[in-house]
């Protein structure tokens, strides 16, 4: 899975970190978000499994 950012006023997402999910499936992150902007998961898909790409969660800085 890919964590991507796309930055306020910004076109398109641009890849952040790409993390592995863990035994269980889940997975997780942490990073430090300096301006404002959307985030969200991305996966490519597979062979067997769909494309995914998870709705953006929108981050305002103070």
């Amino acid at each position: 899975m890919t964590l991507q950012f796309r930055a306020d006023g910004a076109a398109h997402y641009r890849a952040v970190r790409t993390v592995r999910t863990g035994d269980a499936g889940k997975l997780g992150t942490k990073v430090t978000a300096t301006s404002a902007g959307s985030w969200r998961w991305y996966f490519p898909g597979t062979t067997t499994t769909a494309r995914i790409v998870s709705a953006g969660d929108a981050v305002k800085l103070r």
